[in-house]
């Protein structure tokens, strides 16, 4: 995989994820979709992002789990279910993101621990609080932006490709 790919696959997955946020007010269907895109488009970048095998199969688990969550959502499971997988699969982009953070430094390190902390923390505590969705979303939505920016600058620079 070329670095201009690698480089563009975290600017597509945040176009998804921004859309996401977007269109689900409008069309859950539509917000699924996005939210296909975000998470597909980062499973090509875990072989070639840091860490071990431990962190990597959790960037793995949470990619294709969340993506599953979108499928079930498209297919009319129901909010809560929805939200209570959405919040399991958390705890796994929280060691992916971490581990990853970890392991490239400089501005990841310090955008990408404190997004997974944040991440497991409130799958863990805040899932069930009033506003939770509220939360989440003024906690992530720049942290994310800024972490996935980070990825894509991380590839450009011309990262090492070898896993």
């Amino acid at each position: 995989m070329t670095f201009g790919l690698l480089a563009a696959l975290p600017i597509i997955s945040l176009i998804g994820w921004l859309s996401m946020f977007g269109l689900k007010h409008r069309s859950l269907f539509a917000g699924d979709i996005a939210g296909l895109v975000y998470h597909l488009a980062l499973i090509p970048l875990v072989d070639h992002l840091p860490g071990g095998p431990e962190v990597k199969f959790a960037g793995y688990l949470w990619l294709f789990m969340d993506a599953l969550v979108d499928m079930v959502s498209i297919n009319h499971i129901g909010e809560k279910t929805v939200w209570a997988l959405r919040m399991g699969v958390h705890l796994f982009a929280a060691i992916w993101i971490c581990g990853v953070s970890w392991g490239l430094g400089g501005v990841a390190l310090w955008i990408g621990i404190p997004l997974g902390l944040f991440l497991a923390v409130h799958a863990t505590f805040l899932a069930d609080v009033k506003n939770s969705r509220a939360i989440l979303g003024i906690g992530v939505v720049p942290a994310m932006s800024a972490w996935l920016l980070a990825l894509s600058y991380h590839f450009l620079m011309g990262a090492n490709l070898a896993p």
